[in-house]
């Protein structure tokens, strides 16, 4: 009985040692950035929402999903998969994690080498004359400041053109 005691202990003291040298770890904090675009367009909810949701329709507005494949996708359900890819060279899924029809879309891109963590929402407004379309795209960054603000200017810049780009393709009609 004794041995099976001292044995027990041993291996409490085994597996807190092991986890004692976990808690130490290497962590490192990454700011995560947040970019706002918005966009009054001449439109019915329902007519931006079949627009931003057709595939046919992303690359004329979105270029991260210009894949050949997602043209045939029509955005309805949470789990809804588009496959994407950056100008800087990164590539992956984005995935749907929200959607109520002509309201909000939530969308996570989950990059090949998951070395980033990158989050979109367009939320559509009922509003006088059409519907005010908000973007928000959020993502972590690892780089130095000066590439950081870089980035995010580029990033902004296109969120902004995505959003000018439906509403030109929704006042034309």
């Amino acid at each position: 009985m004794f041995r099976k005691i001292v044995l027990l202990a041993t291996s409490v003291f085994a597996v807190n040692t092991v986890l004692a040298a976990g808690a130490g770890a290497e962590t490192k904090q990454i700011p995560m950035v947040s970019i706002h675009s918005e966009m009054q367009i001449a439109a019915s909810p329902a007519a931006v929402w079949s627009y931003i949701t057709t595939g046919k329709n992303f690359v004329t507005w979105c270029p991260n999903w210009k894949a050949a494949r997602n043209a045939t996708i029509r955005i309805t359900r949470v789990g809804d998969v588009l496959d994407y890819a950056d100008e800087w060279g990164n590539g992956g899924r984005s995935i749907v994690t929200y959607c109520v029809m002509n309201k909000e879309l939530r969308v996570a891109h989950e990059p090949f080498k998951g070395d980033y963590i990158c989050q979109g929402k367009f939320t559509l407004t009922p509003a006088a004359g059409g519907t005010m379309l908000s973007f928000w795209d959020s993502y972590t960054d690892a780089s130095a400041p000066k590439d950081m603000e870089a980035t995010l200017q580029k990033m902004q810049a296109g969120s902004d053109q995505s959003l000018k780009a439906i509403q030109q393709a929704l006042e034309k009609k």
